[in-house]
């Protein structure tokens, strides 16, 4: 998820309209970097392949796709053609299925709020799964702390580790920006339990609701592509992008709780 806001004051939740010489040098390699084949793969799977790069998450080098997911090369190479765009080939299961979820012990007591605010507006749902706090890091989802840099003058709030896999396990880690959700101090923003629980989303299988627009939510950026495929949305939902949804592509730093239409996407897949 990224956060856009149109100020004339940069600060880290501004979009940046300009950047050094470096970071634009920067930004080029790590496009020119990346093969053909790779972003075929990736736009057949319905997800977009532009602005894909590369970077180093956990430890292992991979790709960042849409902004806030992370991919390593083994995993695109199993990813299957899709023509769905809403959800991911795969969701989490089998039904009935407790998910532990692990935030790190570092944050502070308002961001702990914020978690466990995530994970009660899922719980509250009476969805086929659930979730739970775990006490210890190695849960389906582990969520941690890390500096994520900044692409193309846009802060990235968080990154998930991809999408549910063949076996019906959630993504994980998925990481907090520590510069915005700094563990360390008092101030949390006002998003902080809509970022947790859209991230979740991801790692349990949803898209950006706003993936046929992006500068609906982000105030640039267009179709994040269907790989020539067609669109298909979760039945009972706006076919086009909903004010207020969870599952928009960019934050403007305000708390968003499940929308009508987010609860019946929610209620369909889960």
């Amino acid at each position: 998820m990224k956060k856009f806001k149109f100020f004339t004051v940069l600060t880290f939740v501004a979009i940046v309209f300009t950047a050094c010489s470096s970071d634009a040098i920067e930004e080029a390699n790590e496009e020119a970097s990346i093969d053909a084949k790779v972003l075929a793969k990736i736009e057949a799977a319905g997800l977009s392949a532009d602005d894909v790069f590369v970077d180093t998450f956990m430890g292992q080098e991979g790709f960042v796709i849409e902004g806030d997911i992370f991919l390593t090369l083994k995993q695109i190479n199993k990813l299957e053609p899709s023509s769905k765009h809403y959800r991911s080939n795969h969701i989490v299961g089998p039904d009935g299925r407790v998910v532990t979820v692990y935030m790190d012990s570092g944050f502070n007591a308002t961001m702990q709020a914020a978690f466990d605010d995530a994970l009660n507006r899922y719980n509250s749902l009476g969805l086929d799964i659930s979730f739970v706090r775990a006490n210890s890091q190695g849960a389906d989802i582990d969520i941690l702390s890390q500096k994520i840099k900044k692409y193309r003058g846009s802060t990235i709030l968080g990154r998930s580790a991809g999408f549910p896999d063949v076996n019906g396990d959630p993504a994980t880690p998925i990481v907090l920006n520590s510069d915005v959700y700094d563990p360390r101090r008092g101030g949390v923003p006002a998003d902080a339990a809509t970022v947790i629980a859209h991230e979740i989303g991801h790692a349990i299988g949803f898209r950006h609701t706003d993936y046929s627009n992006r500068s609906f939510s982000c105030g640039r950026g267009g179709d994040e592509g269907d790989g020539g495929i067609g669109a298909i949305y979760i039945p009972g939902t706006p076919s086009g992008p909903e004010n207020g949804s969870w599952m928009l592509a960019c934050s403007g730093g305000s708390d968003r709780p499940f929308t009508t239409g987010d609860v019946a996407a929610l209620l369909e897949v889960y």
